[in-house]
């Protein structure tokens, strides 16, 4: 298991320079809008283009092909990709967080609190689609995985901005941002560590599927 995780950190390496560029520019953009949001997308995007990441680097140096023919476990080799997406997308809560906690220092106008709350539901959102993203790219490949994320994700994050945008459907937002104040004033502290027991259980259901989806894989 440890090799297998050590592979893919050399693998994913390759990748780390363009990543920390998108991470900047996140990073940037937060500070000098002054808007939180960016500093959850950090977490979301990042951790949602990690699976095609690391299958196309496992393609580009043909560990995908000489896994296979190896005499190891099909499911460490799937089981090493999915603890290392948690490990980055760990160290990108811890990075994003930090920075959150710099921002509202910074503007006082601003709650911590809830920009913390709003950070950890994007922590939700992510590994959810993380795990999603892990599951197709080992049913579909890297490339074809980059097409699915364009409807898994983008599709319906334009149908909600139309929807908010439009007032599609009147009170939504409202009553969203009367729901999201009442926890920012009153953490339900049980609810939220449900969602993330949640969270991590569909992320270990798509971990399942991908084992599944892996040991059929022929070389």
């Amino acid at each position: 298991m440890k090799a297998m995780l050590y592979a893919d950190w050399l693998n994913f390496r390759q990748s780390i320079r363009s990543m920390l560029f998108i991470l900047l520019v996140f990073a940037f953009t937060a500070f000098a809008w002054g808007k939180t949001m960016f500093f959850i997308m950090i977490v979301v995007m990042l951790s949602i283009l990690l699976p095609a990441t690391l299958c196309a680097s496992d393609q580009a140096y043909g560990w995908d092909k000489l896994s296979l023919s190896l005499p190891i476990l099909r499911r460490e080799v799937v089981q090493s990709k999915y603890l290392l997406g948690l490990l980055v997308n760990l160290m990108l809560l811890l990075l994003a967080a930090a920075m959150t906690a710099v921002n509202s220092l910074v503007q006082p106008s601003t709650s911590m609190i809830e920009n913390m709350l709003s950070l950890f539901v994007g922590e939700l959102i992510s590994l959810l689609l993380m795990g999603v993203m892990f599951a197709v790219t080992f049913r579909f490949g890297a490339e074809k995985s980059r097409y699915i994320l364009i409807g898994v994700v983008w599709i319906p994050i334009l149908v909600m901005a139309a929807i908010v945008k439009l007032d599609i459907i009147p009170g939504m937002v409202g009553a969203f941002e009367q729901s999201f104040n009442r926890l920012a004033t009153e953490p339900a502290y049980l609810p939220l560590a449900a969602a993330l027991l949640v969270a991590l259980a569909i992320y270990a259901f798509c971990y399942a599927i991908s084992v599944y989806t892996y040991q059929k894989k022929e070389l």
